[in-house]
């Protein structure tokens, strides 16, 4: 029997761990009184320093088709003047994980400059607040 593998587990799965370190994060004094939104972003870098660390090394970077210009990038990375390489990466970042889960989309954007991760785990907190929200997760 051919297993396939559903991406809404893994991304359920990720959003699991993601809640975990949330409710890490919110056990530190320095973090109670923050807004959600910093709370979250807080929590990605964390997570992405765990899975980063845990990595045994590199792995070539997998095509994941863009989803083109959208709602993925933060409000200073749309319009004019931002380097579009940047923005499809960021833009695949995103898409990564939900194709290929959180940790993944971690360990990838790890490997890109400061500027493209932070981006990236920006865009990503505006893509989970809602979803970790609906979960319960969040307030």
């Amino acid at each position: 029997m051919v297993k396939v593998r559903n991406f809404h587990e893994e991304l359920e799965r990720s959003l699991e761990r993601l809640g975990q370190q949330i409710e890490t994060e919110r056990q530190h004094s320095e973090t109670k009184a923050l807004p959600e939104r910093e709370l979250v972003k807080r929590s990605i870098k964390s997570f992405s320093s765990s899975v980063t660390t845990k990595d045994n090394g590199g792995t070539p970077p997998e095509d994941v088709p863009s989803a083109g210009e959208s709602e993925l990038l933060p409000t200073y990375l749309q319009g004019e003047g931002v380097d579009s390489r940047v923005k499809l990466e960021v833009e695949r970042l995103v898409d990564l994980v939900f194709h290929k889960g959180l940790e993944k989309a971690l360990k990838e954007a790890s490997k890109h400059s400061p500027f493209i991760e932070d981006a990236f785990h920006d865009a990503l907190v505006d893509k989970l607040l809602p979803e970790l929200k609906k979960k319960g997760i969040l307030k």
